[in-house]
């Protein structure tokens, strides 16, 4: 899967693929730092879930 969309961005001139993922959300940051991709930024306290916890927008990014 992974190749299929990067070489299909490559095809298209894209240089870099931006992520933004809850930070509740440890499986999916897992995954995608294991296939390369870096946290770039983070705004704090974007959201609450089910009116209880805050969580953050985490941005990461794979430079291809």
């Amino acid at each position: 899967m992974w190749n299929v969309l990067l070489a299909r961005a490559r095809e298209k001139g894209i240089t870099s693929i931006l992520v933004c993922i809850s930070s509740q959300n440890e499986p999916s940051q897992t995954l995608h730092k294991k296939n390369g991709f870096l946290e770039c930024g983070r705004f704090l306290n974007m959201g609450r879930k089910f009116g209880l916890e805050d969580f953050d927008v985490v941005w990461m990014q794979r430079m291809i």
